[in-house]
């Protein structure tokens, strides 16, 4: 393996399907990147989203790919910031939040699925991921008042490629997934994929962001957006990228991308908080109180 110069820096990765494919289509581009920049850039396949986040915090990995959700969650805990972007193959400016079910399966629509409770099985992404949690809870179940962990039976929770797997296996009825991912197995897996249908389909969702930490030397991150910014000119190079997720490349980006996830996260907290029968008239002032003062700081951290 090439070694750089200085101490090692670790690059945290979200693995969404499985570490062992992840790192399979990765570990090329990281060998690129350690010659690129003369620095010893190790990757960290982060089996969750929840080991990924901790990795930053932790300062375990000093950057990294993360979800837009998990971004926001890193920043409200750790001296990150966000300073590049995803570029797909595409040319696609983000993706969307999908709701699948089988073809051959009990639920053919999105209203069957929720019309009584406790009659299906569901499968939700973790609690940092915006597909698979904060999109679709914002925009389909908080507005129903429907708590999914409640509502489904049974309710389980994975990776992207562990809720699909579910839904495959016939484990539950339907679950969250990604026009990404789909359009990936469709490619790589199109028998599977075929066997699937979509029941709802989210509004879009920008690219997910590339965070580092800001007490890295600025010397050091010069070299890293060099590097990260001026990747896919060559054959070589877009042929590497292709088989990361079909990515294109990476561009400049700011805290101020994740605006919209924020708004998303605040919406669902407050709503909540406001369907919460449990919860007397000056316990939900309270706790609007603080989820205003947690928005107002996130806010003034992303601009």
């Amino acid at each position: 393996m090439a070694q750089g110069n200085g101490p090692a820096l670790n690059f945290v990765v979200i693995t969404t399907t499985t570490v062992e494919e992840t790192k399979a289509s990765w570990d090329p581009f990281f060998a690129d990147f350690r010659i690129g920049t003369g620095l010893d850039i190790q990757p960290y396949y982060a089996p969750s989203y929840s080991a990924a986040i901790e990795a930053l915090v932790s300062n375990r990995a000093q950057l990294g790919w993360l979800s837009s959700k998990a971004a926001l969650d890193c920043i409200e805990r750790a001296n990150v910031e966000v300073f590049g972007q995803l570029i797909d193959s595409s040319g696609s400016p983000g993706y969307r939040s999908i709701i699948i079910a089988r073809k051959d399966g009990p639920v053919g629509t999105l209203d069957q699925l929720l019309a009584k409770p406790r009659t299906y099985g569901f499968a939700m992404g973790e609690m940092s991921s915006t597909s698979g949690h904060a999109m679709p809870s914002y925009a389909l179940f908080v507005p129903r008042g429907i708590k999914p962990e409640e509502y489904f039976v049974p309710f389980i929770r994975g990776t992207h490629a562990q809720t699909m797997d579910a839904v495959l296996r016939g484990q539950v009825q339907a679950g969250t997934y990604n026009t990404e991912e789909l359009q990936r197995l469709k490619a790589t897996q199109p028998a599977r994929a075929a066997s699937l249908k979509v029941l709802w389909e989210s509004a879009l969702i920008p690219k997910d962001p590339l965070l580092w930490r800001k007490d890295l030397p600025l010397s050091v991150r010069n070299r890293l957006a060099a590097f990260l910014f001026g990747y896919g000119k060559t054959t070589m190079e877009k042929a590497k990228l292709k088989q990361m997720f079909d990515l294109a490349g990476f561009k400049p980006s700011s805290n101020q991308q994740l605006k919209f996830v924020l708004e998303i996260e605040d919406f669902k907290q407050r709503s909540e908080v406001l369907l919460d029968s449990r919860l007397t008239e000056a316990q939900k002032s309270e706790k609007l109180v603080d989820l205003r003062d947690r928005y107002t700081r996130l806010a003034r951290a992303l601009q």
